[in-house]
Order: structure tokens, then sequence, then C-alpha cells
């Protein structure tokens, strides 16, 4: 999936503006954390490429701010896995985002902190990113299962001929 077919995508699943996502997207391609093309073949997008978009786009601090916004909440641990990996492995992977049960809860602030919840074949898997923060929360932004799952089931599609 080339960029500004994922910017489109998370637009509709997310309700992130697809303009304002293009900013931010322009901002981590500069940045080289996303590819960049000068003509066609144009590069597909790894998963992890496609979470720091999804990230970026709602945990969005500013344009300017893009890159430091990805490094922050993909940079989250659990253990030794970073949210970055555990997210891209999650939407590879469409059966361990049902709709009805997945999900993604960052809380912003000083200290970020996400938890997110996947299905495995034991059952409901929630791994928890970042330290516990007794401090303040800016905001609180939830990925609603049935988002996760839509963009999971798009970015998993056999890509269409043009």
């Amino acid at each position: 999936m080339r960029k500004s077919e994922c910017v489109n995508l998370l637009a509709r699943h997310l309700g992130v503006r697809a303009t304002r996502l293009t900013s931010l997207t322009q901002r981590l391609a500069e940045a080289e954390l996303l590819p960049t093309a000068c003509g066609p073949p144009y590069p597909d997008l790894e998963p992890v490429e496609i979470v720091r978009m999804l990230l970026v786009g709602i945990c969005d601090e500013g344009i300017g701010a893009a890159p430091k916004t990805v490094e922050r909440y993909c940079g989250l641990h659990c253990g030794t896995i970073d949210l970055e990996t555990a997210l891209a492995h999650a939407l590879s992977r469409p059966e361990s985002v049902l709709a009805a049960h997945a999900s993604l809860r960052i809380s912003t602030g000083d200290h970020p902190q996400a938890i997110l919840i996947t299905v495995s074949p034991d059952g409901l898997r929630e791994q928890v990113f970042g330290e516990p923060s007794f401090g303040s929360v800016e905001r609180i932004v939830t990925v609603s299962g049935s988002a996760l799952a839509a963009v999971s089931d798009e970015i998993n599609q056999p890509a269409q001929a043009a």
C-alpha cells in the first residue's frame, strides 16, 4: 500500500482529516521515518510504517513535532517489545484484531502510556506500554476494535492491479 492510499484509509477509519494526515506524513518522510519516491515505482509501506502514520495521526502533537511524536509513542515498551512492533504485528494478522475485542488506548502527557488489547489463541491479550504514571494526563485517545479491524483488513488485502 502506498502512502496516499494509507492516508485515505486511516482518515476514513480513524476520523482524522486526510489533509492533516498528509502534512504529518510529509514531515515523517522528510525525517526519513517513511519512504520517499520521486516517481514510479512507488514503494509500498511496511507494517511499521503504517503504524507510524496511525500513531502520528491519532496522537497529533503538531506538524513540526511529527517525528518526535512517532519516536515518543512507537518507542513505548512492554517488556522487551515496543508499541511500534507489537501494533505492526497485530495489524498484519487480522485474526488478532477482532472488532468486538481489540482496542488501542493511549494516554498522552509527560509520561505517555498505551494499552493494546488483541486476541490470541489463548484469549484476550492486554499489553501495557510505558510506565504507570500518577501525573497528569493531557488526553486519552482510543482506537476501537472495529477501526483496528477495518485497517487490518484493508492493509492485508492483495494489491489491486492498476
